[in-house]
């Protein structure tokens, strides 16, 4: 299976405490110091405490999904249909929500359901089919947009549009709230992939497959418990898109995959900063760096579309080439 690499060691493990300290203050001063420029330059836009809200609830489902990726792309399972479950877990949740009237708790409850499913319904087929996990993901992607797309259309029929949620369980979309559940969000992912039997499963199984099997590893239990994990984390991002946007509509042509670059890239991003701190306190930092580069671009005035496209897709090189650069061998 394709595999995106990502060093296993934790924070500091190669490192003296001194170097290890030393290190994290370097990293804290060439983050900052871009922003404090950038802030000059901009006329003191950046450094607000209002823009600074909106770059993080612009990063949020990307956090989400990102630690999604911690749990289910570790085990060298590259699943690009990730997208479309996102789109289609937040309408299910969003019906939930609206048309059953179970608000916030049924937003969750629907996203997390169909997250979790279809991540594991993905994870038996790849088992059962054994080609690579890419190129599944796509054909998956493209089968839960048409999904999601048939769902649109019949609504369309009906003279309705897909569900949206008005005010309802708009909350968790917004600050505080969305704070308070990427705190939550944080402890998790932090607990159950460092310090539970099931994440050093999987982190054995992302560093080499058969060393994890004569340990004595059940592979396939492995794969099934990283797609439920992965789907509850994806399953709260579909969550928190669907609050913080009100309605989702369906895409088709793998516009979905798009969905996941800013995840993807924090992803990448987040393996280069793992030697000065945990992966999943990385991807938080990792996420918010790429969005306030899109917010920058924005108050710059770099039109959407073309020219930050261009830069989201050298930005996934670049945090590519960041992350890999210690990894001897071909990473494919």
């Amino acid at each position: 299976m394709t595999n995106i690499k990502i060093s296993n060691k934790k924070a500091g493990e190669d490192m003296s405490g001194k170097s290890l300290l030393s290190g994290r203050i370097r990293l804290a001063i060439i983050i900052l110091l871009p922003y404090l420029l950038l802030h000059m330059v901009t006329s003191g836009k950046i450094l607000t405490v209002s823009n600074l809200s909106s770059v993080f609830t612009n990063s949020v489902t990307s956090i989400f999904m990102s630690w999604c990726f911690c749990f289910l792309f570790t085990t060298g399972i590259t699943d690009l249909s990730v997208g479309a479950i996102l789109i289609l877990a937040g309408n299910v949740g969003g019906i939930f929500a609206v048309n059953w009237n179970l608000g916030t708790p049924g937003l969750l409850l629907g996203s997390i359901l169909v997250s979790v499913l279809l991540l594991v319904l993905n994870t038996l087929l790849l088992q059962v089919t054994k080609i690579p996990s890419w190129i599944f993901g796509l054909g998956a992607a493209m089968v839960y947009e048409a999904i999601a797309m048939l769902y649109g259309s019949h609504q369309i029929s009906q003279g309705k549009q897909v569900v949206s949620l008005g005010n309802t369980a708009r909350a968790i979309g917004r600050t505080p709230w969305n704070l308070v559940l990427t705190g939550i969000g944080l402890v998790a992912a932090y607990l159950l992939f460092n310090k539970t039997s099931i994440g050093y499963h999987i982190r054995a199984l992302g560093s080499n497959r058969r060393v994890a099997e004569m340990m004595g590893i059940n592979v396939r239990k492995t794969l099934l418990h990283a797609a439920v994990l992965g789907g509850i984390f994806l399953g709260l991002a579909g969550a928190v898109n669907e609050s913080y946007a009100s309605r989702v509509m369906p895409v088709t042509g793998l516009s979905s995959v798009s969905l996941i670059f800013t995840a993807l890239a924090g992803f990448l991003l987040a393996g280069s900063l793992n030697k000065y701190m945990n992966l999943t306190l990385s991807i938080v930092i990792g996420i918010f760096i790429i969005t306030s580069l899109f917010n920058v671009l924005t108050i710059l005035g770099v039109p959407s579309g073309t020219w930050q496209q261009t830069v989201m897709g050298l930005t996934v090189i670049i945090s590519g080439i960041a992350s890999q650069r210690k990894n001897k061998g071909v990473v494919k």
